[in-house]
């Protein structure tokens, strides 16, 4: 294998340690080291430094005991996902009122919903969702999502605007959730 494709075997990084003498060749020293076979051993006077090292420092009676860090706890979202989320973008408060609308239609209790301003959130776990997006891959058209379905609908500015998008929101929502 060229050198110049190692790169792509080697996924750490590699420091150059200074040294005595600079290689000039490494081939013949890799060479050498395959033909000998031996296992690589440290040099015994260091090995002997070491313990001088160690054996020289004052040796205490007291323990050593620190306190471990505090850790916050945050407290998780419910490993059950949801009945039903709501995801959208908007802050306009007649747009919001549409957003309510919508859910009250569906007839789905205050308890098995929640809804989030912030889009869409991948941290959530939910067995059913509704999407308010800009672009979709498919629009009012269920989408298999880990083990769960979410729904698609154009932002609530545009429905709140557009009389056939809300028709076609209610028709997919009424096969979605009812």
């Amino acid at each position: 294998m060229e050198k110049e494709h190692l790169h792509l075997l080697i996924h750490e990084e590699i420091f150059l340690l200074p040294q005595d003498e600079i290689i000039e060749d490494e081939t013949d020293k890799t060479e050498e080291v395959q033909e000998s076979g031996q296992v690589a051993e440290p040099e015994p006077e260091l090995i002997d430094k070491k313990v001088e090292t160690e054996e020289k420092q004052p040796e205490t009676t007291e323990e050593h005991h620190q306190d471990s860090p505090h850790i916050p706890h945050h407290d998780l979202p419910d490993a059950k996902p949801l009945p039903f989320a709501v995801f959208h973008t908007s802050h306009v408060p007649t747009e919001n009122d549409l957003l309510h609308k919508i859910i009250e239609a569906c007839k789905i209790p205050e308890d098995q919903y929640k809804i989030f301003s912030n889009g869409f959130d991948q941290a959530v776990k939910f067995k059913k969702a509704l999407v308010f997006v800009p672009e979709a891959k498919a629009f009012y058209t269920p989408i298999p999502y880990k083990g769960s379905e979410f729904l698609c609908s154009k932002p609530l500015s545009l429905l709140a605007a557009d009389q056939n998008e809300k028709a076609k929101l209610w028709t997919a929502l009424q096969k979605f959730v009812l």
